[in-house]
């Protein structure tokens, strides 16, 4: 491995970084608080970001797969380092910093802040805002603000991006990652919009809309949206989430070439048809078990599946004094996942469709021992390699989760508490149940148990591969 190569685009996703932290110092002007936080993280995001780029010597020619997934594993691993360093001027220790960094630039909205609205404006201002950086990905920013990057563009995009199917926007990687970054940012204006007519402060429209396009979760309130008890505010927030759950490039096709598109895509349909099933079970289990009306249950019922469905993490209520089955629902909404090429975590729902068509197939292979029966999608064969690719990162998904929940309850949490908190941090969901439900705090938990959730979150939105990588000793060879 060529560490030249690494360091020179590291040192540069370490400048925009430092770039960026202008707009949470210029908050901190306007609320007349503490400067000097955000002046030290960029100052210091920035001098590394300086050394790594000016002392690398990079060589192109030299450029390999494995520089890729290292790039973005440290690139991911050393922003969430620097994001942290205004939690520590606010008195978090360096773990909890950490958690509360990695947990918003992963867009997990995982807490340890035990009374939020505590702190300082501008510190939950960049809370959010770090989530919303890293919504559709720290090296896609990258490569729409520095496009000059070649053939490593393409090949960082596609391992960030890391998927079972492609969908090209642009032949040059550079404009689809602009055109992406365009859609995500109007998107974000029209829902901050929306939130001030529903009678939203500016202040509290923009950490929310940060929070919702980016699928993480944070708000500046312990109560979360309950704060707000509107369900105006809860319709047009849902509808967002399941935006912010869509595939980017799908929408952009749609808006810009035919809203057909949409309305075909297998995963889409997929996506639209599992969310209504499981919000109609849960609304029946609501008026059964917890005698809510038709309405409060649908109300209920369709925010807390598409905030955790999405992996966004909101909550409109205290959905950890429901029933077990209620429960259950929303634990199968945390494992699904939503769609690939958004700025959900999760599974996603494409893998679940080639995994069910997969184990179909089998079944009908039993019959038919000698029968050929290709895997489609969207009317297309797809590859063994892709199948196969698709049950490895099934199976060692399930495996993380296994291994975390084991490690957690040997720490001595109980069962509910370890296995959801895994899944939760796993997926970049958030909130869990248990000691940690939807207004509850992970600063309960021990430090090495948060050190494991750290990892999760990092592992979780990497998708497994970029950091389990780097941990195989083949992947340090030359």
């Amino acid at each position: 491995m060529n560490f030249n190569n690494v360091f020179s685009i590291l040192g540069k996703v370490l400048l925009i970084l430092a770039g960026v932290q202008l707009i949470p110092l210029l908050v901190a002007v306007y609320y007349q608080e503490p400067l000097l936080p955000f002046f030290v993280s960029m100052f210091a995001a920035a001098v590394i970001g300086f050394m790594l780029n000016h002392f690398s010597k990079p060589n192109n020619d030299e450029w390999v797969i494995r520089e890729s997934y290292a790039v973005i594993a440290f690139s991911w691993f050393f922003c969430a380092i620097f994001c942290a360093i205004p939690f520590l001027f606010e008195g978090l220790s360096p773990i909890n910093a950490f958690f509360e960094s990695m947990s918003g630039i992963t867009t997990t909205g995982a807490t340890i802040l035990t009374d939020i609205e505590s702190y300082s404006r501008s510190l939950l201002f960049w809370r959010s805002f770090t989530q919303w950086l890293g919504g559709l990905g720290i090296i896609a920013l990258f490569i729409a603000v520095i496009p000059k990057v070649n053939m490593r563009g393409r090949q960082l995009y596609k391992t960030e991006f890391s998927g079972p199917t492609e969908d090209k926007i642009s032949p040059k990687i550079s404009n689809t990652a602009k055109i992406l970054w365009g859609l995500y940012i109007g998107l974000t204006v029209i829902l901050v919009v929306l939130l001030l007519v529903m009678k939203m402060s500016f202040y509290d429209a923009l950490v929310h809309s940060f929070s919702t396009m980016a699928s993480g979760g944070f708000s500046p309130y312990n109560s979360s949206i309950i704060i707000f008890s509107n369900h105006k505010i809860e319709i047009v927030l849902t509808i967002f989430m399941l935006i912010a759950g869509t595939n980017f490039a799908l929408i952009h096709k749609a808006l810009t070439k035919n809203v057909k598109s949409l309305i075909r895509d297998e995963e889409f349909k997929a996506y639209i048809l599992f969310f209504a099933i499981i919000v109609g079970f849960l609304s029946i289990l609501l008026i059964r078990d917890m005698d809510y009306g038709i309405l409060e249950s649908f109300r209920y019922a369709s925010f807390q599946i598409a905030s955790l469905m999405t992996t966004t993490g909101f909550s409109s209520i205290d959905y950890n004094l429901w029933g077990d089955s209620a429960k259950m629902i929303l634990l199968l909404a945390m494992f699904t996942g939503a769609c690939s090429g958004s700025t959900a975590g999760g599974p996603t729902i494409v893998r679940w469709l080639i995994f069910v068509r997969h184990a179909r197939r089998d079944i009908f292979k039993v019959l038919h021992p000698s029968a050929v029966k290709p895997i489609k999608y969207n009317g297309k064969s797809l590859s063994e390699d892709v199948v196969h690719s698709v049950l490895s990162f099934m199976v060692l998904y399930l495996f993380v989760f296994i291994i975390s929940s084991v490690l957690l309850s040997i720490l001595g949490l109980d069962i509910v508490t370890s296995v959801t908190s895994s899944i939760t941090t796993l997926g970049n969901v958030g909130p869990s149940f248990g000691m940690i439900g939807p207004l509850d705090n992970f600063s309960v938990l021990p430090p090495l148990s948060r050190i494991i959730l750290i990892a999760n979150m990092w592992i979780g939105r990497m998708e497994l591969y970029t950091v389990l990588l780097l941990f195989t000793s083949e992947f340090w060879k030359r």
